[in-house]
């Protein structure tokens, strides 16, 4: 069987998510995808660049895509819906693993800065797009934030359709005093 870069790093993903960073040894992960070191070694140079490799699918499948996926929406109150749908319609798991190993990994750290950066920054522009004032964006947009997290860690409890209904009614309640530009 030929395994895709993806593949190893979709399964670095799954791994991660449930069972964490310690199981991401060459070994482990050769053992699971059924494989020999020579497939891991056809795509990555080391473990440290596995590592990195990983840390940019998660970026990117995980906030890049999603960003682009909505990007066409020209109405932000819409993209922010449909971009909440995509976001609690993903598997949360990679993302509470991420912050848990970011605790311990200075490389996971920065990147997880990053992608909270980026993602911080694109939902102040909506706000702002949806005629929130500068000041009252950023906390609009870490309300929301911090409700992602925060459901990020709940997921036995509340379902994505529960976390896409409850991102709109903040969406609501939270913009139901400021007016859309004109």
């Amino acid at each position: 069987m030929q395994l895709s870069r993806t593949d190893w790093l979709e399964q670095g993903l799954q791994l991660l998510s449930s069972e964490g960073p310690q199981h991401l040894k060459i070994d482990n992960l050769c053992k699971v995808l059924g494989v020999t070191k020579g497939s891991f070694y056809h795509h990555f140079k080391h473990h440290a660049a596995y590592v990195s490799a990983l840390l940019e699918h998660w970026k990117i499948t995980y906030t890049q895509q999603l960003i682009q996926a909505v990007e066409s929406i020209d109405d932000p109150r819409v993209r922010s819906q449909r971009l909440s749908e995509l976001v609690y319609g993903k598997d949360m798991r990679p993302e509470v693993a991420m912050r848990a190993w970011a605790n311990s990994h200075a490389e996971v750290a920065a990147t997880l800065h990053a992608v909270d950066a980026q993602r911080m920054g694109y939902m102040v522009e909506l706000a702002q797009r949806m005629g929130a004032a500068d000041e009252q964006a950023v906390l609009l947009a870490k309300m929301a934030y911090a409700q992602l997290v925060g459901m990020q860690h709940l997921q036995t409890f509340i379902s994505p359709a529960d976390a896409i209904q409850m991102d709109h009614a903040l969406h609501a309640m939270a913009f139901a005093t400021v007016r859309s530009p004109s």
